[in-house]
């Protein structure tokens, strides 16, 4: 069950001061495709994103959440972002319907990425909360929310679609992937919706004295593993900027922040991570993943600098 957005006071915006102080936005898009015939080595891309809208009759949030995608053609632009980005043998539709609750998922049977109107729903209050007194955050929560949601079922429609092997749980690659799809957007807005949606998933976590067996043994990691992975490989993309995402030695441990830890294996976490994906998915792709080289990826992968005893 999704709470009450209780505003918790993230960490998307500290990323996105940090990175735009240091980076510069250009307003360059995502690379993608110049053409849609296959060369060498790629597979054909003959397919795209089909956006459709489900009815929405039952419960007040999926009629919400139904109005806000579909009065501002969310569900179009996440197919044209995903169409960007994959190529496809086959049209895949990207369906909003009304599922009962907060949910998204990769459809085998149907070969469809569903999006539950009321995802969309709780993602726009939760923007709404995040970003009172600074309008101008609402986009980078709600898309962040929303991107990283949908770019994460993607992950499953691509291990399906293309039979790609995994290790581990198909739930944390499919997080993976979403991570490194996001930030292919340059400049502030990619590792800050990165942000966004780990300051998300710590909003909703639950207490962990709540957890009980069905907690462990769920196919998804835990929420707030969830949101440490991801700012771990945002951490881990941009180190010489993001160093204000990690906890130092001496400071108290705080939600949002990386241990330092962790955060000392981010970057070699990060480069593997994308490697990896790059390999698995070279016939199938458009865009070079992660944070583009030319930006970031120019250290050689220390945490900030910091003397520590074990």
């Amino acid at each position: 069950m999704v709470p009450n957005w209780c505003r918790w006071a993230g960490t998307a915006a500290m990323v996105v001061a940090a990175t735009a102080a240091c980076t510069a936005d250009d307003g360059e898009k995502p690379a993608s495709a110049a053409t849609t015939t296959a060369t060498a080595g790629q597979a054909p891309d003959t397919g795209k994103f089909v956006p459709k809208y489900d009815r929405a009759m039952l419960s007040e949030l999926a009629k919400d959440g139904k109005s806000v995608a579909q009065d501002n053609h969310v569900i179009e632009d996440l197919a044209e972002a995903l169409g960007a980005m994959y190529r496809l043998p086959k049209d895949v539709p990207v369906v909003g319907m009304e599922c009962g609750g907060f949910n998204a998922y990769w459809d085998p049977e149907k070969q469809s990425i569903v999006l539950c109107y009321e995802m969309f729903g709780e993602a726009e209050k939760y923007a709404r909360a995040q970003s009172e007194g600074r309008p101008d955050y609402f986009n980078l929560y709600f898309d962040g929310v929303t991107r990283m949601i949908t770019f994460h079922e993607s992950g499953h429609m691509a291990i399906d679609l293309y039979s790609l092997p995994t290790t581990g749980r198909e739930e944390d690659s499919a997080d993976q992937l979403a991570a490194l799809l996001e930030l292919t957007t340059p400049g502030p807005t990619g590792v800050g919706s990165v942000a966004a949606a780990a300051d998300f998933w710590f909003d909703i976590s639950d207490d962990p004295g709540t957890f009980d067996a069905h907690s462990f043994a769920d196919e998804h990691s835990l929420s707030q593993v969830r949101a440490y992975n991801l700012l771990c490989w945002d951490y881990g993309a941009l180190p010489d900027v993001l160093g204000v995402l990690v906890t130092m030695p001496g400071e108290p441990d705080q939600k949002g922040r990386l241990p330092l830890e962790r955060a000392i294996s981010c970057v070699d976490e990060y480069k593997k991570m994308r490697g990896s994906w790059e390999t698995l998915l070279k016939p199938y792709i458009k865009v070079n993943l992660g944070v583009s080289d030319a930006t970031g990826a120019t250290t050689t992968g220390a945490a900030p600098a910091t003397t520590t005893t074990r």
